[in-house]
C-alpha cells in the first residue's frame, strides 16, 4: 500500500519522514499501554465515522490542501487494494507534546450494502516478506492481527523494516473494520524528533488505534 510513512533510523543520525509508501502509526500521547488480544467483535452493532474535535486526547488541526490531497489519495489506494466504496472520511489531530500529526483516513459504508470485516485480514495479512524496491534498499514486510476494540469488527497491523546500506527504518499502520466502517490511524512528525530513534512497535500502533478509534467512530 502507498500511504503516509513515519520511519525510525537505526544507527544513522538521521530520519525518513513523510511519503508516499505503507504509512506508520504513533504517537506520543494516551493508549500507549497494554497488549494486542486476538480479535473480537461486536456482531449486529452499526457504526458512523466523523470528525469530532478531539480523538485519542488530540485536537482537531484543519489540514492544508496539500495534506488533505495525500490523505484523498490514501483513502482510494486502501478502498481499492480492500475493493470497498463509500463516502470518504480524514482528519488531522495535533499532538502538540510529540510535536506530530496524527493522521485518521476511513470510508463509511453505503446505502447499496456493507463491509466484510473478514476482508481485512484476508486481502492484507501475509507471511513476511522482503524484496528490493528498485533503488537498491531492502523492504521486509509483515502483518499481525491485533485487538480491533469494543465496537468489534477486525484489525490489522503492518510492519515495514527498509535497509539502505548501513540504515535501517522501520514503520507501522493500523487499520480496522466493521459492516459499516472503515478506518486507518498513522502519524507523522512535524519535523526531526529524537524521539523517533526509540522505536514504536504494533503493540504501541494498535493502542494509538483503539483511542481514536473510540472517538471517531460512534453507534447509529
Amino acid at each position: 500500500m502507498s500511504r503516509f510513512t513515519t520511519r525510525r533510523l537505526a544507527g544513522a543520525a538521521a530520519v525518513l519522514l513523510l511519503g508516499a509508501a505503507v504509512s506508520g502509526c504513533s504517537s506520543g500521547g494516551g493508549g500507549r499501554t497494554g497488549s494486542a488480544v486476538p480479535p473480537a467483535g461486536v456482531r449486529g452493532a452499526s457504526y458512523r465515522l466523523g470528525t469530532p474535535p478531539s480523538a485519542g486526547g488530540y485536537a482537531f488541526h484543519q489540514a492544508a490542501s496539500a495534506s488533505q490531497q495525500k490523505m484523498s489519495d490514501a483513502e482510494q489506494q486502501i478502498a481499492q487494494q480492500l475493493g470497498i466504496t463509500g463516502t470518504p472520511v480524514e482528519a488531522l489531530y495535533d499532538d502538540a507534546a510529540d510535536s506530530e500529526w496524527i493522521v485518521f483516513i476511513g470510508i463509511n459504508a453505503g446505502s447499496g450494502g456493507g463491509f466484510d470485516p473478514a476482508q481485512l485480514h484476508a486481502k492484507l495479512w501475509q507471511q513476511p516478506s522482503t524484496h528490493l524496491d528498485g533503488t537498491g534498499d531492502r523492504v521486509t514486510t509483515s502483518w499481525e492481527d491485533t485487538d480491533p476494540g469494543p465496537h468489534g469488527g477486525r484489525g490489522i497491523c503492518s510492519q515495514t523494516l527498509e535497509q539502505s546500506g548501513a540504515l535501517a527504518a522501520e514503520d507501522s499502520a493500523c487499520l480496522w473494520m466493521t459492516a459499516t466502517t472503515f478506518g486507518e490511524v498513522t502519524f507523522y512528525p512535524k519535523g526531526y524528533s529524537d524521539r523517533l530513534l526509540t522505536g514504536f512497535t504494533v503493540v504501541d500502533a494498535g493502542n494509538l488505534m483503539r483511542a481514536v478509534r473510540a472517538d471517531v467512530e460512534q453507534p447509529l
